[in-house]
């Protein structure tokens, strides 16, 4: 990996806290969470979060438990083949392993005294005790669990964080021996923002024509090598030269979109037993990029299966919910919290860049009601940072969820 540049961008906005990891400034994974002040704010369980739960029900057909975790639906554990199962209504202590996702509650596990302290397993303890129901602990500033969630350990030796904050800068600099530096705008300077948007698009253009089409589903992800628009047509050696084509972009796909589960690839047919089996290889290399995946097989027809452990939701799961037709894709729309908090992204953007700008957001009554009812403190951190210079006008003509800057 030698003269590879790794950075870590890490923008501490009004509304939302972002991190992004860049090889070589290709974005390779994201994270959000909330901004920094609001870590308190209730939230869906996410993975790694411990709670205090108390058995609902054993599912002895199921070899596993349902778990109230105070969360809108119960979480299931899982138990070992000879494992003792829980009383009904016992207190016990829980992590996250899954998150839930649409209607499938979260996956649980035992586990959770792993890298903790004997000091704080025993508080955990005595909480769960109480019944105590909810995540444990105090909260993590929001910049911190950035640097530990998005950038790998072993990165950080040799990695180059810029963050917009300087107070965050202080915070991840006790936390690092990693140098970190402040700009105003990292992700508009590296472009995550539109790296992002390309994310959330189920179709990817590989050179030469040939494209990826994602379909995510709460299992896992298809996705369909479409050799369509591909020069020549695709027989042969050019379904060979596809192939490898779309065996180097899946994973970085993969790994930004942060798709896990079963995951089912439709490639083009080899050309033959030598091509076949140097496509396998060339998956196979690339899977070991992903932590804990296992390669299935590639079948003579070019379908090839793979699972990887799923930790988190995926980027489309994370930002959109369960509705009627529309974008993104079919049957999902962005959920109100996330077009809200885009809507003050780009306006705070616009303010950071543009110092005698006075721009104006114009947002859909939704989005207006929300900034009003549920997150006021978005605009006054604005206000605080930039004056006078805030303008956000609600406009009844616009469609739900949307919002547009006007300079």
């Amino acid at each position: 990996m030698g003269g590879v540049t790794r950075r870590l961008v890490i923008d501490c906005g009004a509304a939302q806290t972002r991190a992004a990891l860049l090889l070589d400034d290709e974005p390779l994974r994201f994270w959000f969470g909330p901004a920094r002040g609001d870590e308190a704010l209730p939230r869906p369980p996410q993975s790694g979060d411990i709670f205090a739960g108390r058995v609902r029900s054993v599912a002895k057909p199921l070899n596993g438990a349902f778990v109230d975790i105070g969360a809108a639906r119960d979480g299931f554990l899982p138990l070992t083949k000879n494992a003792k199962p829980p009383v009904e209504g016992a207190a016990i202590i829980v992590r996250i392993r899954r998150p839930q996702i649409d209607a499938k509650g979260a996956v649980l596990t035992l586990g959770w005294k792993e890298n903790l302290s004997a000091e704080a397993a025993a508080m955990l303890e005595a909480q769960a005790a109480s019944m105590r129901i909810g995540a444990l602990g105090e909260p993590v500033d929001a910049a911190i669990q950035a640097f530990v969630d998005c950038a790998p350990a072993s990165f950080s030796g040799d990695l180059d964080i810029i963050t917009n904050d300087p107070a965050a800068k202080r915070l991840i600099e006790n936390t690092t021996s990693a140098p970190v530096r402040v700009k105003d705008a990292p992700f508009l300077e590296y472009q995550v923002d539109q790296a992002v948007a390309e994310a959330l698009e189920p179709c990817v253009t590989l050179e030469g024509g040939a494209a990826l089409n994602f379909h995510e589903t709460p299992a896992g992800a298809l996705i369909d090598v479409d050799s369509a628009s591909a020069a020549g047509g695709a027989t042969g050696r050019l379904n060979d030269k596809i192939n490898l084509a779309a065996a180097a972009r899946i994973f970085p796909e993969i790994s930004r979109r942060a798709i896990a589960g079963r995951v089912i690839v439709d490639l083009l047919p080899p050309s033959g037993a030598a091509a076949r089996a140097k496509l396998a290889e060339t998956l196979k290399e690339n899977l070991k990029s992903v932590a804990g995946a296992r390669f299935g097989k590639l079948a003579a027809d070019g379908l090839c299966d793979f699972t990887i452990p799923r930790q988190r939701l995926s980027l489309l799961m994370g930002v959109t919910e369960p509705a009627g037709n529309g974008w993104p894709v079919e049957g999902r729309r962005f959920t109100l919290d996330h077009a809200a908090k885009s809507a003050i992204g780009v306006l705070e953007c616009a303010l950071a860049t543009r110092p005698s700008a006075t721009p104006r957001l114009i947002v859909a009554c939704d989005i207006a009601d929300y900034l009003l009812a549920k997150r006021p403190q978005w605009a006054e951190r604005l206000n605080r940072k930039f004056g006078a210079r805030i303008r956000i006008e609600p406009d009844a003509t616009r469609e739900p969820r949307t919002y547009d800057l006007v300079e």
